[in-house]
């Protein structure tokens, strides 16, 4: 029982970890149609970045993690704004545009060894002393890691449900010709939904680099199957699905962790793959789901 409870507690975080980063990918594919398999590799450069601002530079913490973020996200709207767009409107082919991503992916790895090395970094966090809460063990950075992927989310549901932006976007996922029909600017909620998976991918990147005790150009690779498997299982461009998705997900995986640490991928890829054959639309469906489109 002490075990389940505290695997229960540190899937809680690894669901945060997942929300903040799956909803920022299903984003980009629900509504670019592009899977960013650079998507994982952006997602270190925020803990970089944020660890020469901080402990580099001398910057303040929260500046430093906001200048980091942002970073991020101005990285990801250049992308889509010189790489994603002008390959989509010469026709480029999915797989192609797999093999874009993977290569830029491939880039921002090396890019990184060759600037940092292949050391390990450490960001400072304070608030490391364990917690207990109903039997599950917590540290304060945890307990921050949970709160902010539960705000973020509020604000992102807030955002696509009552602001215009948020209509537009949910109007560009489900039909971009009708959209644009209707005098939204295209470009523009393609360049502010990248903006925003951005800032989705770099503070994801800031939270698992938080809470892992070290982090090298490779950390966040380990995440990515799970990151596919809650893209898959929330449906395929569903934010809101992928916010449920990432809560199954993290729980499920680490339970079945308890019993080896391999077999918290494998139940996620598996997760992954039986959806995918029997049910290819998610677990739970986009409100959108009737009307063909995603978010």
């Amino acid at each position: 029982m002490r075990l389940f409870l505290e695997s229960t507690g540190f899937g809680f975080v690894v669901a945060s970890i997942l929300a903040i980063s799956a909803v920022g990918f299903t984003l980009q594919w629900g509504v670019g149609k592009f899977i960013n398999l650079a998507y994982v590799s952006f997602m270190i450069v925020a803990a970089y970045l944020d660890y020469t601002f901080t402990q580099t530079l001398g910057l303040e913490f929260w500046l430093g993690a906001l200048l980091a973020v942002v970073s991020v996200a101005v990285l990801m709207v250049l992308m889509n704004q010189y790489l994603v767009q002008p390959l989509g409107r010469r026709g480029i082919r999915l797989f192609d545009l797999l093999v874009v991503g993977f290569g830029v992916g491939a880039i921002v790895q090396y890019t990184i060894q060759a600037i940092y090395g292949t050391t390990f970094f450490h960001i400072k966090v304070a608030g490391n002393t364990p917690l207990s809460f109903a039997g599950l063990k917590l540290t304060a950075s945890e307990l921050v890691i949970i709160c902010i992927a539960v705000v973020l989310m509020l604000m992102l549901h807030l955002l696509l449900s009552r602001t215009d932006l948020g209509r537009a976007i949910r109007a560009v996922s489900v039909n971009p010709t009708l959209a644009q029909a209707s005098g939204i600017r295209i470009a523009y909620v393609l360049n502010a939904s990248w903006f925003l998976s951005g800032l989705m991918c770099g503070l994801a990147g800031l939270v698992l680099a938080f809470n892992t005790a070290v982090f090298d150009s490779g950390t966040a690779i380990t995440y990515f199957p799970y990151i596919l498997a809650v893209a898959m299982v929330g449906g395929i461009g569903s934010a809101y699905g992928a916010m449920a998705a990432a809560v199954l997900v993290g729980l499920v995986s680490q339970w079945v962790s308890i019993f080896s640490p391999y077999f918290g991928v494998m139940a996620a890829l598996i997760a992954a793959g039986m959806v995918a054959l029997f049910r290819p639309e998610g677990l739970f469906r986009s409100p959108m789901a009737g009307l063909g489109g995603s978010v």
